[in-house]
């Protein structure tokens, strides 16, 4: 019996990473806010996506630990997310995601006041970034 041709499986994106400034009037300054959503939407409630955080000089890693459960048993729908933001981040970075099986995207990114531009990203990835929220 004749076998067929094996098809690599392509990895569907996961998360969309969103990367955007934006200025914060009653502090004055700009800011970048990072932001980090499933791409499944989840109908019996809306769970966070527990996410570690860390700049080290030029490089801004997360890495996902999982998701949480809310702490109010609400019924919701929507994707898992994640937001938080930082100051004084200019210049070329890389950003690092990784995933609790120890798989890696990594992104190299320009950030200045008015916009992130995205200047190398994986082949192969589970993560998407977009700069915008429209996209996001």
């Amino acid at each position: 019996m004749k076998q067929g041709k094996r098809v690599k499986l392509k990895f569907p994106i996961e998360y969309l990473l969103l990367m955007t400034p934006k200025h914060k009037e009653r502090e004055k300054k700009t800011i970048v806010f990072v932001a980090l959503r499933t791409v499944n939407e989840f109908t019996n409630f809306l769970y966070e996506i527990v996410v570690e955080p860390v700049l080290n000089d030029r490089m801004l890693r997360l890495r996902i630990q999982g998701l949480r459960a809310p702490q109010v048993s609400i019924p919701g729908t929507g994707p898992a997310k994640f937001s938080t933001e930082f100051a004084n981040l200019r210049g070329n970075y890389s950003v690092v995601i990784s995933k609790p099986n120890g798989q890696e995207n990594s992104f190299e990114v320009n950030i200045t006041n008015e916009k992130v531009v995205v200047e190398k990203k994986p082949r192969e990835r589970f993560v998407d970034l977009v700069t915008n929220e429209e996209e996001w």
